[in-house]
């Protein structure tokens, strides 16, 4: 059984059509490359998936579960449940500047997940 089914996806920007009826799937343990040239759909189509993008058609299946269906997403509350343990990392990752290395890793962890909150800063950070 597939993780996640991507079903003729489609997005336009204006009057470009950025994502073409995309269509993929990704078993357990498969691992998924998506190359292209500058402009061609790869940020859209991963920003669709979790929903930073909304497309326009197709659907969007992760896990049994659709998240998108016919060009439309799920309610807020399916689509958290849905996505809860997926993520992204942007091309530019804008890190805080003024924090180390560590700090920026573990800031997603600590206020999203709320995990790492006790009071030792270093249980903390390995804790995250």
């Amino acid at each position: 059984m597939a993780i996640m089914e991507i079903m003729e996806l489609g997005k336009t920007y204006n009057e470009t059509k950025v994502l073409k009826n995309v269509t993929f799937s990704v078993g357990k343990n498969e691992v998924l490359a998506i190359i292209g040239p500058s402009g061609s759909g790869k940020s859209t189509l991963l920003r669709s998936l979790i929903h930073l993008e909304e497309a326009d058609s197709g659907a969007i299946r992760i896990d049994g579960a659709y998240l998108a269906k016919d060009g439309k997403y799920v309610s807020a509350a399916a689509m958290k449940r849905i996505t809860a343990k997926m993520g992204m990392v942007f091309q530019h990752f804008n890190l805080f500047p003024n924090l180390t290395v560590s700090e920026n890793l573990v800031l997603a962890p600590k206020y999203v997940k709320k995990r790492g909150q006790v009071p030792d800063k270093k249980k903390s950070r390995r804790a995250a």
